[in-house]
């Protein structure tokens, strides 16, 4: 408690999801809905609960930490953030927004889920632009760690920042998209391995079954615990670097993502490993527990308690 008010505007699956997350790290909650939320809330406490992450008390204590309102002027007054999740309808979103700030002022960030509308559109009319960006995660938004934070044409630095810490309090992993983007980040990778997957299923090649087959059980298990840039600087000895010598051409762009690995590296906690040989150790024993946990793999090591 006494970390300050969040409010949460639309508590459909992805809002819950997030207002779970904000409400079992002690925050003030208001969730505001035209209809009933109550069961969303607990749907996705009850997952966190039957996953794990949580007690069936710390979720009771957290659904009683919130409070239901269907007034939107009770629900934002006083509210340091507000995570806007409503239909995706630009004039509706606006709408909100102007509705908001005339309780709140600018004193608070409203963030919107969606990553369909850029920021700056998402800023046109506003009374307080500088406080509008975009938080976009990821479903299930209660369990993935991941939002994108994008900020508009006229939103401040501060105020991206500020975003920023609050998503890291409620137990989030945020990332800055640093330039407006349609899809965000995610989605440009994602919508271009379903279109990959979709020519490969109709052309033949592959069935579905196969197609998500080859991702679980290949690059998808590398990359949920390397990313993508790290996961192909370790497969090669000496890394990005090295990519020109052992492919027989040198291309300048290995050399930029290859100073970004540096710094990614310097970043990563010791744990998950901070040079190639450590990172691939972490690497081995993470998708070993995966494949534990889908049932293909059975551990035998010393250190293979859950």
């Amino acid at each position: 408690m006494g970390k300050g008010k969040l409010a949460f505007v639309g508590v459909g699956m992805i809002g819950a999801g997030l207002a779970v997350n904000a409400m079992l790290q002690g925050f003030e909650t208001a969730l505001y809905d035209i209809q009933p939320v109550e069961h969303n809330i607990w749907a996705a406490l009850h997952a966190l609960v039957d996953a794990g992450v949580c007690t069936r008390a710390q979720a009771e204590e957290a659904f009683n930490r919130g409070h239901y309102t269907d007034d939107l002027a009770q629900a934002v007054a006083g509210a340091q953030f507000v995570q806007e999740c409503v239909a995706e309808n630009l004039e509706l979103k606006q709408q909100m927004y102007r509705q908001i700030q005339e309780i709140t002022g600018d004193g608070a960030v409203i963030a919107s889920s969606t990553s369909m509308l850029l920021p700056s559109k998402l800023q046109e009319g506003a009374l307080h632009p500088e406080c509008i960006l975009v938080g976009h995660p990821y479903n299930p938004s209660y369990l993935l760690p991941l939002v994108e934070v994008c900020g508009g044409e006229r939103t401040s630095q501060a105020n991206v920042d500020k975003a920023v810490e609050l998503y890291t309090a409620m137990g989030k992993m945020p990332i800055v998209c640093r330039k407006e983007a349609f899809g965000l980040i995610v989605n440009m990778v994602s919508w271009a391995a379903l279109d990959a997957a979709k020519k490969a299923i109709l052309g033949g090649v592959c069935t579905v079954e196969e197609m998500d087959k080859a991702l679980m059980f290949g690059p998808g298990l590398r990359m949920a615990v390397t990313g993508q840039v790290l996961t192909i600087s370790l497969g090669v000895k000496g890394g990005m670097r090295a990519m020109g010598a052992k492919y027989g051409q040198a291309n300048p762009e290995d050399l930029i993502l290859a100073d970004g690995l540096d710094e990614e590296l310097a970043h990563r906690p010791k744990a998950l490993g901070q040079d190639h040989e450590s990172v691939a150790v972490f690497r081995d024993r993470a998708i070993a527990r995966i494949l534990r946990d889908q049932g293909v793999l059975e551990l035998h090591g010393e250190d293979d308690a859950p």
